[in-house]
Order: structure tokens, then sequence, then C-alpha cells
């Protein structure tokens, strides 16, 4: 049996052109995947933008209908929109709970379009109204009439420091102006 023999001139002249080829291979792969991760970052990026372009308008309608929201709440709105005729104060509360909690709810999906901070300040804003019919309404003494509730309703509010109302919609607006 005969042992092949191979001479160092050999193995460089068969060993130098595939080290070359390996190291060659190397950087192109590096350049091509690298190229490929570019190229995947720049299509992400577009996709976002795209996304943005389409919620955009989803965004504004949302901001749009929770200060419609804000708006129809306001005692001054909701008595308004209610007519005092023959109701009791407990009939006017139970029709302006009901009224508040069905303006809530039809816009209960708008929490997905606005941030968590504009969604806490109007369930807040909400949770006032509600707390503050409900607070005069128990005080009101027996056989009061809606119109007696109304005006105590309107009183506090024209009384108030604060107007939770024009507060939240300050920042809804803030909100909004942040999107362009």
């Amino acid at each position: 049996m005969m042992l092949l023999e191979i001479t160092t001139n050999q193995m460089l002249s068969i060993g130098v052109p595939i080290v070359g080829l390996l190291i060659l291979s190397i950087f192109t792969l590096k350049e091509y995947f690298g190229k490929k991760n570019k190229d995947i970052g720049d299509h992400v990026m577009e996709m976002r933008k795209n996304a943005q372009n389409q919620t955009l308008p989803l965004r504004l309608a949302a901001y749009e209908r929770l200060t419609l929201l804000i708006e129809r709440i306001t005692p001054a709105s909701l008595f308004i929109r209610i007519s005092t005729h023959g109701l009791t104060a407990a009939d006017m509360q139970a029709i302006c709970l009901n009224e508040i909690r069905n303006e809530f709810e039809h816009n209960l999906t708008q929490q997905v379009y606005v941030s968590e901070k504009a969604w806490q300040a109007v369930k807040k804003t909400k949770d006032e109204t509600i707390l503050l019919i409900n607070t005069i309404a128990s005080a009101m003494p027996m056989g009061a009439s809606a119109f007696d509730l109304s005006r105590a309703v309107l009183e506090h509010v024209s009384h108030s420091n604060s107007d939770p109302y024009s507060q939240t919609n300050s920042l809804l607006r803030s909100e909004v102006s942040k999107l362009y």
C-alpha cells in the first residue's frame, strides 16, 4: 500500500486558494446579510409609518368623540336635553345617570385610540359628574322637583373652584396637538 505523499508546495498550492475562497465567501455573506438586515429595518419603519397614517384619522375621531362626550355630560348640557316638566328630583337623577352611562358606553371603544392619561381623565370626569348628581340628589328634600335638582347642581358647579370638564377638554386638545 502506497501512502499518498503531498509535498509542502503541493499543500500550499491547494490550501491557499481554498483559504482565499473561504475568506471571500465570509465577507460576501456578511455584506449580504448586513444589507438584508438594513432592508428589513427599512421595511419595518415603512410599515410603521403606513400604520400611523392609517390610524391617525381614527385617533383624531376618537379625541373628537371624547370631547363631545365630555360636553354632553356637563350638567348644563344634560339638563337642557332633559325636559323637567312633571319630573321629581329622583326621576331627574335616574334619567341623568342613565344618559351619562349611555353616552360613556357608546364611546367606550375610543379608549383604544387615545392615551391612557386621556382615557383616565374622561373616566374621572364621568365619575365626578355621577357623584355630583348623586350627592346633591341625596341632599334634596322629599318631593323636590327635577327643576330643584337642576338648579342645585348648576349652582354647585358655578361656585366650584375647579372645572373638570374644561380640564379634561384641555388635556384632550393638548394630546391632539401632539399628533401633528
